[in-house]
């Protein structure tokens, strides 16, 4: 027990000195100050995707510049009475209105705990279809800017020279130097037309087409590998099928929902009235539309 207590006292002690102070001021503007706790909590707004661009001094101090931006703004509209007049408290009523819509939908309808792995499962296996690859093929080319560069490195081709390697050297693509002007896998239509239409007709790796001329140049193009059609995997799609299943879910409790709350609320409709104005509307869109369509006359000299 007393070795507990002697251990307990040490850490409050190693822990207690280690604790940032919050308190500290980090920036002051004028009279207003900036303290780390306040600071560190803007900083824990940021989305997870962005966290590194302020991981470092320089992205601390440029985050900072952006509060004491916005300090200083909120400061001048405070002096302007910009939350007195009329159309901002319009607007702050329509965003207030949202939110309020927003939250109360969060709450009464929340689907994301009710989808499990099964159910997940099922969806893809039902839909396999949509997740089906096409036939996909890996492709490498040189490009020239005339046809005669072209018939020349045909030839050297022909007889045997590296295709990567005619690339690297006389490849007007600025990545050929790196890759020897591999491709990569594509499906179909995700390629230049004419380069693709000509591409898609090699049938063995290793073929080579003829000259192929785009809006970049001349290309000579060969077949470096192909795919053939499959199934993207369960767990490559896993988390797009919980959203659209949870989009899905969402779109039917909510209408449920407005059900629910139509039926138990009285609720009349002037139609005659409703009628009315969507007629004035349309005629003045006939108006508009006459006034717009009426050459106007030339000005008297």
């Amino acid at each position: 027990m007393k070795k507990f207590i002697i251990f307990m006292f040490i850490s409050f002690i190693m822990f207690g000195c280690a604790k940032t102070d919050n308190s500290k001021v980090l920036a002051t503007i004028d009279d207003e100050k900036i303290t780390i706790n306040e600071f560190n909590k803007e900083l824990d707004k940021i989305p997870i995707n962005m966290k590194m661009m302020v991981a470092t001094q320089t992205g601390k101090k440029n985050y900072l510049e952006k509060i004491i931006m916005k300090k200083l703004l909120l400061k001048e509209a405070k002096k302007e009475n910009i939350e007195k007049e009329a159309d901002f408290q319009e607007r702050l009523k329509e965003i207030k209105e949202q939110l309020l819509i927003e939250s109360l939908l969060k709450k009464k309808i929340n689907v994301d705990a009710q989808i499990t792995e099964a159910d997940l499962k099922e969806y893809y296996e039902k839909n396999k279809e949509s997740f089906k690859r096409e036939r996909e093929i890996n492709t490498r080319h040189i490009l020239l800017n005339t046809a005669e560069e072209a018939r020349q490195i045909k030839e050297k081709i022909a007889k045997g020279e590296d295709f990567a390697e005619l690339a690297k050297r006389y490849s007007i693509d600025p990545s050929a130097k790196a890759n020897g002007g591999e491709i990569g896998f594509h499906p179909k239509g995700t390629l230049l037309p004419e380069y693709e239409a000509a591409a898609f007709k090699l049938t063995k790796v290793g073929q080579v087409s003829d000259i192929v001329k785009t809006k970049f140049g001349y290309h000579i193009i060969k077949l470096e590998g192909i795919r053939p059609p499959s199934y993207v995997p369960f767990e490559e799609v896993k988390d797009f099928i919980k959203q659209k299943i949870a989009q899905e879910k969402q779109t039917q409790a909510l209408e449920k929902y407005i059900t629910n709350l139509k039926s138990t609320a009285k609720i009349t409709i002037n139609e005659d009235l409703l009628k009315d104005e969507a007629q004035k509307t349309t005629e003045k869109n006939e108006k508009v539309e006459v006034r717009e369509k009426t050459p106007q006359s030339e000005p008297k000299k």
